[in-house]
């Protein structure tokens, strides 16, 4: 695959990096044919979204992650309600084009297009099994691949894409499949999968199987259960027959019964309607002895009532006559209170301005210690300020003295330095320092004299002050004692004040309490007349009741003509009780109804006899259906071994195991000729397939081991250093595209290559470019285009795109 040329149109990356809704690079003009083409340009450019889109495959490696074949959408690189990328190359001789068109307007989606350059111009890219570019991205990404190969081979081997992942770091299957993709291993491969899936459908059919046993087996389970619960259904119906039959007889011998006392009831006819009249006659008797004590209920509840309702008045009356001479006495127990509270009203306005007085004198008293205490309050505070200031005054007297010590101190050097009285005074720093504090001590005297002066004069002013500040605090005492006797004061003339202004209202109760002595005894003596009264309708009306109530009693006697009729009664014959015959019909039904609870119970027997016989027919057959189905599951584990066996001699740790074996020299053999011609002897890889495990034993694998010859060791390629790690790596993919470039017709002409060189140092940077060069001319290929930020490997290359040129 060679790219010719690439329109961008509405991606992010170029928008940011140039400026441009749409960019056209023409590589067939801009390379002309050179072998190493750069990509330049500064950071954020675009270069790496142009690298991604050079390839016909619907992807960005860089932004798609693992190795361009992760999880990608061009939704999320693209702006524009409707953008594009075209894209043509060249394959075998064939020229191609590739069209995507991206919509983000209304619904999103996807029209990608390939097309084949032929005499009549573009048409549609149409595959030997039939498939056709109609636009959808499930058929272009089929018909590409038809064409330009394995995306996974192509990612892997001929495109270093950005933070792409190093072999070392592939997994066990991840690196088989990629290098049975590498060897041609497809139908191996396609055909270890169809096993495997067989496998898988087998294992599913097993595993239904499986639960449709267990499910066979319970059922089994259920059915002797429900068998082993019926029991002796034989012993069960015979039991079941025979008591039928012993309810069949006894309900004979009760329907015998019934009939000879129903033949009795019709003999005793004519007693029973003699016995009818006489009872008829007794009732009649009694309901007119009857009435006659019903008229004298209905009078003794009269007088019973005139009675209760005389009572409830006599009582209403002497309630409301005790109520009242209740209130009367509550009327006199508050005047007796206020003739008692007039004595003590008039003690209190006698002795009211005497309590003035004295609560004047306390006032005067209290106001006399404020005034003092606040004077003595003052002068504390005057003297703490004083003291202050005094302790100020000390401590700025002490600061000048050790001042005018020091002058002195430095006054007294100009007798003791050595170049006192020499010519070389005039220039000697100490003794001018001498001479300096010479003038300054006049200064320092004065300073001490006026701040002693001002200290004799606090010390003064303090003794004066702490004088006037003494006993403030019995001062504060009497003060406080001086204002509760006030207070109480206060309180006691307040009482007095209210008790005095009552006394008026207090006198004129005195006068009001004889009137209410003469109406309590006027209401007593009339309380007794109505007493009196009550009593005499009271005797009157229990007389008529008690005579009600004898002539009650002499009623409720029975009369003459009902005797008689007793009488009469007892002379017939005994009543014939046709109880007994209700009790015989009801025995004679019970009879009936056990009869066919016993007729039901030998059906059900009868039936649970039948479902034994059904439930042991299904067992039986059930149990030669398992053991079917049993024989059925081994046939099935049986051909599921072999077509495991299969599916691992088709898989990755099989045949293509060997493959990758057989492959493995040739492979290495191609890596150390690059690292030799481009980095020298020291390095050398080899490729494993088997692994030693911890106990000794081979284990399928992959691992990368590298000699180094400075050292003479043996190490992984995972525990080499960032830079010589990436070497390898390089050198491993780029022998991958030379192995496939050797074995078959070479699919790719062109090498791509983004930034792979960050973790070199500037002599392994010429050692990349060396090994560029190196792979174009063992493998054949036609370009090799790449990214690079070190100067001196753009230089290198035989062509540069600048993209600085395409900025708008």
């Amino acid at each position: 695959m060679t790219p010719l040329s690439l329109t961008l149109t509405g991606f992010c990356g170029i928008r940011d990096g140039l400026g441009r809704d749409s960019i056209t690079v023409d590589f067939e003009r801009e390379t002309g044919g050179a072998a190493l083409v750069a990509l330049t340009g500064r950071n954020g450019r675009g270069k790496s979204t142009i690298l991604d889109n050079m390839t016909p495959y619907p992807t960005m490696p860089s932004r798609a992650g693992a190795d361009g074949l992760g999880a990608f959408s061009y939704y999320d690189e693209v702006y524009l309600p409707e953008n594009h990328k075209e894209f043509e190359w060249a394959m075998d001789g064939v020229r191609y084009r590739s069209h995507l068109v991206i919509r983000l307007n209304g619904k999103r989606r996807i029209e990608a297009y390939l097309h084949r350059r032929d005499g009549q111009g573009w048409s549609p890219v149409r595959l030997h099994n039939g498939t056709v570019s109609d636009g959808k991205m499930e058929t272009y990404s089929r018909c590409v691949e038809g064409i330009a190969g394995s995306a996974a081979t192509f990612f892997s081997t001929a495109f270093s894409a950005q933070q792409r992942r190093q072999l070392s770091s592939y997994r066990n299957g991840e690196i088989k499949s990629l290098l049975a993709d590498l060897l041609r291993q497809d139908a191996v491969r396609e055909r270890g999968e169809r096993a495997a899936e067989v496998l898988k459908l087998l294992r599913a059919g097993l595993m239904a199987q499986r639960q449709q046993l267990q499910a066979q087996r319970l059922a089994l389970a259920t059915l002797a259960q429900e068998r082993d619960a019926l029991g002796n259904t034989s012993a069960k119906a015979d039991l079941a027959r025979q008591n039928r039959n012993v309810a069949a007889a006894r309900l004979d011998a009760k329907r015998n019964a019934l009939a000879a006392l129903r033949a009795e009831e019709t003999m005793v006819a004519a007693t029973e309607a003699r016995r009818a009249q006489l009872l008829a006659e007794r009732e009649a008797a009694q309901i007119e002895h009857r009435q006659a004590l019903d008229a004298l209920e209905a009078e003794l509840r009269r007088e019973q009532a005139a009675f209760d309702e005389m009572a409830e008045r006599h009582a209403q009356r002497a309630a409301r006559r005790e109520t009242h001479h209740v209130s009367l006495l509550a009327q006199r127990t508050t005047l007796l209170d206020a003739r008692e509270q007039a004595r003590h009203a008039q003690r209190a306005a006698i002795r009211l301005p005497l309590l003035q007085l004295i609560t004047a004198r306390r006032e005067a008293d209290l106001a006399g210690l404020q005034d003092a205490l606040a004077e003595r309050e003052r002068a504390e505070s005057a003297l703490a300020l004083a003291q202050s200031r005094q302790a100020g005054i000390e401590r700025e007297a002490g600061q000048a003295a050790l001042r005018a010590q020091e002058l002195r101190q430095r006054f007294t050097l100009t007798a003791e330095v050595p170049c006192a009285g020499m010519a070389l005074q005039t220039g000697c720093k100490l003794l001018a320092d001498a001479h300096t504090a010479q003038a300054l001590l006049p200064d320092a005297g004065a300073v001490v004299a006026r701040l002693n002066e001002q200290h004799a004069r606090l010390a003064t002013e303090i003794t004066a002050l702490q004088h006037q500040s003494t006993g403030i605090e019995q001062l504060r005492q009497a003060e406080r004692h001086a204002a509760l006797k006030l207070t109480r004061s206060r309180q006691r003339l307040a009482r007095h004040e209210h008790m005095a202004a009552r006394l008026d209202a207090l006198l004129r109760s005195s006068a009001m309490l004889a009137e209410l002595e003469d109406r309590i005894a006027s209401h007593t003596e009339h309380c007794g007349i109505e007493r009196a009264e009550e009593s005499r309708e009271y005797d009157l009306q229990r007389s008529r009741l008690e005579q009600t109530n004898s002539r009650r009693k002499q009623a409720a006697s029975p009369t003459e003509t009902v005797a008689r009729l007793d009488t009469l009664l007892a002379a017939l014959p005994p009543a014939f009780d046709h109880g007994r015959v209700g009790l015989a019909n009801q025995e004679c039904e019970e009879a009936a109804a056990r009869l066919q609870a016993a007729e039901q119970a030998h059906m059900a027997a009868m039936r649970e006899m039948d479902r034994a016989n059904e439930l042991a027919r299904q067992y039986d057959a059930l149990a030669l259906a398992c053991q079917a189905h049993e024989l059925r599951l081994q046939q099935l584990e049986r051909r599921m071994e072999d077509w495991s066996l299969l599916a691992k001699a088709l898989g990755n740790d099989g045949i293509i195991a060997l493959a990758i074996d057989d492959a493995g020299p040739e492979l290495s053999s191609l890596a150390n000729q690059l690292l030799l011609a481009c980095y020298g002897p020291r390095f050398s890889v080899s490729i494993k397939t088997q692994l030693a495990t911890a106990k000794g034993e081979l284990r399928e694998g992959f691992d990368i081991t590298v000699h180094d010859a400075h050292s003479n060791t043996f190490k992984s390629v995972a525990k080499m250093s960032g830079g010589e790690r990436i070497w390898t790596n390089e050198c491993l993919t780029r022998a991958m595209a030379l192995y496939l470039a050797q074995t078959d017709d070479p699919r790719c002409a062109t090498l791509f290559s983004d930034e792979a060189d960050g973790a070199f140092d500037a002599q392994n940077k010429r050692r990349f470019m060396a090994m560029k060069r190196e792979v174009l001319r063992i493998g054949g290929y036609a370009q090799e285009y790449f990214i690079s930020h070190t100067p001196e490997l753009t230089e290198m290359a035989d062509a540069i795109i600048n993209l600085e040129n395409y900025a708008a």
